[in-house]
C-alpha cells in the first residue's frame, strides 16, 4: 500500500506596528498557529535579504495598523517589493480604531500584478489613538479581551487554507489619499518640549529609524534637546504615543497618546535573526544610531 504524503504548511508572518496593537495581534495569531514569532517589517529592512522567510514559506501573511484609509506605506513598499508566487496562500489582518477602508484592495492589487492573490482578509477593531478622550487602560484591556474569539477564529480559517473575500473598496479614495499623505508628511512638525530626557525610546520605536540623538550627555543645550529627524518619517506618531513623559507633540491635535499596555517598545520593530556577517554589521549599526 502506499503511503500518503503529509503536506506541513510553512509560515512568514510580517506586521508593521506603531502602538502596539498590530504587534500584539500578529503575536497572538502566530501563537494560535503554533508558528514562527511574527517577523518586524522595519526590522528586515536592514538585512541583505529582507524576505528570506516569504521565498520559501507556502503561507505569507501581513498585520498592519489602517493608515488614512490604506495600507501604511512602509508595508506597501514591502509588498511590492516581495517575491510572490502564485502557489502561495497571502493572508492580511488590519487593526484599525474606526474604519478600514481601501487596505485589502490595494494587497491585492500588489500580489495580482505579481501573478499572486490576496487569499484571506480579516479587521480587526481595537482601542487606538483616535477620539476625544484617551482611552483607559480598563476599557483598552476589555477591548483586547473582546476581540480573543475573532483571533481564535481567525487562526482557524487561515490554518484551514479558507478563502476570505473583502469588502468593496472606495477606489476613488486612493488618490485622495496619496495627495494627503504627502501633504501631510511635507508640513507635519514635531516638537520636543524641555521635559525630554533623552532616554531614546522614541528613536527605538520608529520604524523608519528616522530619528537620533543629538546629545547623550547630561548638560543638553536647549537647542540641542530634541531628536534629530530626517524626511523618512511615516507619519504613525509612535514617537509621541510611546514618550514616557509626553515630551513630544506635533502641529496636527487630532491623536490622543495611546500605546497597547500589554507591548513594551522593544517588541515593535526587532531585527529577525541574522545569518550572514554583513546582516550582524548592519544590525549593530543600527543599534547604535
Amino acid at each position: 500500500m502506499r503511503g500518503l504524503a503529509i503536506v506541513t504548511d510553512s509560515y512568514a508572518v510580517y506586521y508593521f506596528s506603531a502602538t502596539g496593537n498590530s504587534f500584539l495581534v500578529a503575536s497572538s495569531l502566530t501563537q494560535r498557529l503554533g508558528v514562527p514569532e511574527p517577523i518586524s517589517i522595519p526590522g528586515t529592512l536592514i538585512l541583505d535579504d529582507p524576505y528570506e522567510a516569504a521565498r520559501t514559506a507556502t503561507k505569507v501573511g501581513f498585520v498592519f495598523p489602517v493608515h488614512r484609509a490604506t495600507v501604511p506605506e512602509m508595508v506597501s513598499g514591502f509588498i511590492t517589493q516581495m517575491p510572490a508566487r502564485s502557489d502561495c496562500y497571502y493572508f492580511a489582518i488590519s487593526t484599525h480604531s474606526w474604519f478600514g477602508c481601501n487596505e485589502f484592495w490595494d494587497i491585492d492589487e500588489i500580489l495580482n500584478a505579481k501573478g499572486a492573490a490576496l487569499n484571506f482578509a480579516s479587521s480587526i477593531r481595537m482601542t487606538g489613538s483616535l477620539g476625544v478622550v484617551p482611552p483607559s487602560e480598563y476599557r483598552i484591556n476589555k477591548r483586547i479581551a473582546q476581540i480573543q474569539p475573532q483571533l481564535d477564529e481567525i487562526a482557524e480559517e487561515i490554518s484551514n487554507s479558507q478563502e476570505r473575500y473583502f469588502r468593496p473598496a472606495i477606489k476613488s479614495l486612493n488618490e485622495i489619499v496619496r495627495r494627503f499623505t504627502i501633504f501631510r508628511r511635507q508640513r507635519i512638525k514635531f516638537h520636543i518640549d524641555e521635559q525630554c530626557k533623552q532616554c531614546g525610546i522614541c528613536a527605538q520605536v520608529c520604524p523608519a529609524r528616522n530619528i537620533e540623538l543629538l546629545n547623550t550627555g547630561i548638560d543638553v543645550a536647549e537647542d540641542n534637546r530634541a531628536p534629530v529627524r530626517s524626511d523618512k518619517c511615516q507619519a504613525c506618531y509612535a514617537c509621541l504615543h510611546w514618550c514616557p513623559i509626553n515630551a513630544i507633540s506635533t502641529s496636527y491635535q487630532l491623536h490622543n497618546r495611546y500605546h497597547n499596555p500589554q507591548v513594551t517598545p522593544d517588541q515593535l520593530n526587532q531585527v529577525p535573526f541574522v545569518s550572514s556577517e554583513s546582516d550582524i554589521e548592519k544590525e549593530e549599526d543600527a543599534l547604535i544610531a
